[in-house]
């Protein structure tokens, strides 16, 4: 197996997997010391079914049923479809779930169909960013709590003409929402990394609604900037592992035609 640096902070590619059968003992230890050291690695597996696809990502960890993702349905209901037929391109800064009080580990991407220009997926590393604050907004952040919730999509939605007012008012009905650190530290490297993300994240508590937002975001411009990203052009046939805990990502929605993913996410811890 070889890995190759893609960005100076984050990103890398491995190469010499064969993904036609479960991943042995070395490779599966190979490709995990990899994640943590680049945080995004980019792979290939042109032939990649269903099947396959899960049982890789089992071997991380437990997979999950997305929140509201559709599926591949009956057998493979842990395989979400992104479709940007149905509107599914996630095309705003994010982690995955943090409305979930143990948000995924990862994410295991699949490319099906990939329009002719455009759609590049961007990742951000939130260690990276963290460790670049000054010290005085480390002070701040230190202990700080940040309310992550599910009914902000719809309240996006709504705010840009493509949801309703009923779709938005039900959301906020909803429980999926969770407290955590805007600081977190990663379960297996130690490392500090910044948890908020535009797309989830609410409010810090304890402070006033116009202080939340300005730090927010300052938080926000600050963990995406270029310095801390790697961008990815997709071919139909990559597979793409990233962690959650330690990044952010969004899709360049600047394409014509389809595009269209296979996703498998991994149970996480919660942050602390």
């Amino acid at each position: 197996m070889d890995v190759t640096p893609l960005g100076s902070v984050i990103g890398a590619r491995v190469e010499g997997i064969d993904f036609d059968a479960p991943l042995d003992d070395a490779t599966l230890a190979g490709l995990s010391k990899a994640l943590l050291e680049h945080q995004v690695l980019v792979m290939r597996a042109p032939d990649l079914a269903p099947g396959q696809h899960l049982t890789i990502a089992d071997q991380f960890g437990d997979t999950e049923v997305h929140a509201f993702f559709p599926n591949l349905g009956e057998g493979f209901e842990r395989v979400s479809v992104l479709d940007s037929e149905q509107g599914n391109v996630a095309s705003m800064w994010h982690s995955d779930e943090t409305f979930l009080p143990e948000p995924p580990l990862g994410t295991l991407l699949s490319a099906r169909i990939i329009p002719a220009v455009g759609g590049d997926t961007c990742w951000a590393s939130t260690t990276a960013s963290y460790e670049a604050l000054s010290p005085n907004m480390k002070r701040y952040l230190d202990g700080a709590m940040a309310l992550h919730d599910l009914s902000r999509t719809s309240e996006l939605a709504y705010n840009t003409g493509n949801g309703t007012a009923e779709s938005y008012a039900n959301a906020l009905l909803s429980t999926r929402r969770f407290e955590h650190p805007v600081v977190r530290t990663h379960p297996e490297t130690g490392a500090k990394a910044l948890f908020v993300n535009p797309v989830y994240t609410r409010a810090l508590k304890g402070v006033a609604p116009d202080e939340s937002r300005a730090v927010l975001e300052h938080l926000y411009a600050h963990a995406t900037g270029a310095r801390f990203q790697y961008r990815h052009r997709w071919q139909v046939g990559d597979l793409v592992m990233w962690d959650n805990r330690c990044t952010m990502h969004c899709v360049m929605r600047d394409f014509v035609g389809r595009r269209v993913m296979h996703r498998v996410s991994i149970l996480g811890d919660t942050p602390r």
